[in-house]
């Protein structure tokens, strides 16, 4: 009697084992790579669409040692031109800040556009999009995240802490 019943255990082994096998090829061959993230050093390259905030005389935050201070101006609405390439958006750096910037817009998943450093005093109303990410879009609106990375002023080093802000996308 017991014999009878254990018919059915090697063919469930031999299953669970071809799929987990198939599950792996996937992952390693077939799934699309994580979105890139900044290094951590990125280049000195400051933002070419940065220009300064009018009326920014704001007195520098305190920071504890080896430590750093941000404050964030931004609007929660992207609107991106899709044959201009362009992403129209207000994110600024204010004065007070202790830690330069960097800006990553995600939709998706899917980084559509990258600043240079952005210093404290400084904002962008506009970024290039990446290569080919205006062929990937079509025109409506998307639920999209701001990915702020904090760098050292002095040394250029990415600070561990990275700011996720949730946008609204609007392509056109």
């Amino acid at each position: 009697m017991t014999r009878r019943n254990d018919r059915w255990i090697i063919p469930l082994l031999l299953a669970i084992t071809a799929i987990s096998v198939c599950v792996a090829v996937w992952a390693l061959f077939f799934r699309e790579p994580a979105a890139p993230d900044f290094p951590d050093y990125p280049p000195q390259q400051l933002e070419d669409n940065a220009v300064p905030i009018p009326d920014d005389g704001q007195d520098e935050l305190e920071a504890p040692e080896g430590g750093g201070a941000v404050g964030l101006v931004y609007s929660n609405q992207v609107s991106v031109d899709l044959q201009g390439e362009q992403a129209s958006l207000l994110f600024a750096n204010p004065g007070k800040s202790t830690q330069d910037m960097m800006l990553q817009i995600l939709v998706q998943d899917t980084v559509i556009a990258s600043s240079g450093r952005l210093v404290p005093g400084k904002q962008i109303q506009r970024l290039p999009l990446l290569s080919g990410v205006s062929s990937q879009l079509s025109p409506g609106s998307y639920e999209g995240t701001f990915v702020v990375s904090y760098l050292n002023q002095d040394t250029g080093e990415k600070a561990i802490l990275t700011t996720e802000i949730p946008v609204t996308i609007t392509t056109g």
